[in-house]
């Protein structure tokens, strides 16, 4: 039996968590060939992955200089956030009076996920489980251009790539999060609704750059 391959390996996402983890000051120019021994990577590879971040807005590439730590607009960042905010709570109310009991349900069970991903899993694992909550939820809204520029304003909006929360306890109140949700859903109260969901957006650590990089646990600030 032929061995399986080798995951690919998710070059720009380890550079991102180095970034995040505060390995870089904004606007501070990264030297390739030092990316390159750190991660053990080949030129080709770490430039490949250097332009995915400046699709991200995370590095900016300037010609015949080289690429450099964005710095982040956060005015703009905010209202992309306030915007993907709007469209959100007005998926999530639309699909409210359409959840069962088995809908519910299924939205726990993948809280869960979510819970113990938080715990054990990888960052693939941590943005996968969450997604999922999130997008299942949305299957029950109506409207689905409504939620097809969900998924287009959650991919401008968003700073770093899927998965990369910026420490364990930003990871578990997005777990709370998804229950405060859950339960909202169960009462039918559309304001704590729109209130949470809202909150789990514009006020997620996961979606906002890092303010104290020195508080980044070790476990997060690995290649990992």
């Amino acid at each position: 039996m032929p061995p399986s391959p080798r995951p690919k390996r998710q070059l720009s996402l380890e550079i991102a968590v180095i970034l995040r983890g505060g390995g870089y000051r904004e606007g501070e120019w990264l030297r390739q060939i030092d990316l390159e021994r750190r991660l053990e990577a080949n030129r080709f590879e770490v430039r490949t992955a250097l332009s995915e971040l400046v699709l991200r807005g995370i590095v900016e590439h300037v010609p015949n200089r080289g690429f450099r730590v964005a710095i982040t607009d956060r005015v703009r960042l905010g209202d992309l956030l306030a915007v993907r905010a709007l469209l959100e709570v007005e998926a999530a109310l639309a699909a409210m009076p359409h959840l069962d009991a088995a809908a519910l349900q299924k939205l726990s069970e993948l809280a869960a996920e979510f819970e113990e991903a938080a715990v054990r899993g990888s960052h693939a694992d941590w943005s996968r489980t969450n997604l999922a909550f999130h997008d299942t939820l949305y299957t029950w809204t109506p409207n689905r251009i409504l939620a097809e520029m969900i998924i287009e304003a959650r991919d401008r909006a968003r700073l770093w790539p899927p998965g990369l929360w910026p420490s364990f306890a930003a990871l578990q109140e997005s777990a709370a999060g998804h229950r405060r949700i859950l339960a909202a859903l169960e009462r039918r109260d559309a304001a704590a609704l729109t209130a949470e969901i809202r909150s789990h957006i514009v006020e997620s650590a996961v979606n906002l750059p890092t303010e104290d990089p020195a508080a980044t646990p070790a476990r997060l600030s690995g290649t990992g």
